[in-house]
């Protein structure tokens, strides 16, 4: 009887260990197993390397211009202390708390738009020890639900020109607030009803939240129809500015060239993103101004409104 021929490459594997004069049976070749797809990995806005150069820039925990001596700079505008609750939107990596509460003592809830930054942030109080004085939240801020009257004041950095609908923000917020709390906010707004300049549209298309940029008269008109007594805005916009430059120089002229050479890429990617910003602000397409209110009496309904709502 013929040999029966090689079972092939399985066959020259398995032969010695198969049994002597054990009879051959014909198997199947085991199928090779299918690879499930890998689900394409989540580009990351904020990189370690791309936060390395932005902590390097603006301070340990900061995402924002300025660090911790803007926050001192705003803070007592706030009269924050230990007995009153602040309500922080763009609360970032989290440095912004950490700083108002070793400063003040307040109790901080953050709200932070970006998903990334929320679960850092969040990540990050844990580990300072601030879980329940200043813990960080995920929300968009479209659709922001806030308990009535459990605030004091709010302050908001760099973060109201992401919101599009700024008039349910600021309706949910001055709800939020008790009694005479008050509200301070920085916003990028454009200096008058044109549309944006070919610069300031270029940055705007480059950002990863579209930013929903308003005309100071209109958010002025806004915040005038809520329960709030509204100061007169101060612009920031030069002294926004020269804090983003001194930062640049700060940080290129303190580093070797090694360490440029290493971060080259994040250095420039962020470098690019700052440079478009400021020659918008230069050619006088954008302002960045500092908005205060306090929260009145609620305003008295008219005969109109109140049959309205019989």
């Amino acid at each position: 009887m013929a040999k029966k021929k090689s079972e092939g490459l399985l066959g020259k594997i398995t032969s010695p260990f198969r049994k002597k004069n054990a009879k051959p049976t014909a198997k199947k070749a085991a199928p090779e197993p299918v690879e499930k797809p890998k689900k394409p990995q989540e580009k990351l806005y904020w990189p370690p390397s791309r936060l390395n150069v932005i902590e390097k820039l603006w301070g340990q925990g900061y995402t924002t211009p300025g660090g911790a001596d803007r926050v001192k700079q705003f803070a007592p505008l706030l009269q924050l202390d230990e007995k009153k609750s602040l309500l922080l939107l763009g609360a970032g990596l989290g440095g912004i708390n950490e700083t108002l509460v070793e400063d003040t003592g307040v109790w901080v809830t953050g709200i932070e738009p970006d998903q990334e930054l929320a679960k850092m942030g969040h990540e990050s109080m844990q580990r300072a020890g601030h879980k329940r004085k200043a813990p960080i939240r995920y929300n968009d801020m479209e659709e922001l639900k806030l308990k009535p009257k459990s605030f004091d004041a709010m302050l908001a950095l760099d973060q109201i020109h992401t919101v599009k609908d700024k008039k349910a923000l600021f309706n949910a917020v001055t709800e939020a607030l008790r009694l005479h709390g008050e509200m301070l906010f920085i916003s990028f707004s454009l200096p008058d009803t044109n549309p944006p300049n070919e610069i300031l549209q270029s940055w705007i298309n480059q950002q990863d939240k579209t930013p929903y940029l308003w005309p100071i008269e209109a958010m002025l008109a806004m915040l005038n129809t809520l329960d709030l007594d509204v100061r007169p805005p101060d612009d920031m916009t030069r002294e926004y500015r020269n804090c983003v430059l001194k930062a640049w120089v700060n940080f290129l002229s303190n580093m070797n060239k090694a360490e440029l050479k290493e971060m080259a890429a994040d250095v420039v990617g962020e470098c690019a993103r700052w440079a478009e910003l400021i020659t918008a602000i230069d050619r006088g397409g954008l302002k960045v101004m500092k908005y205060n209110c306090v929260k009145v009496q609620e305003k008295r309904k008219s005969v109109d409104e109140l049959m309205a709502q019989a």
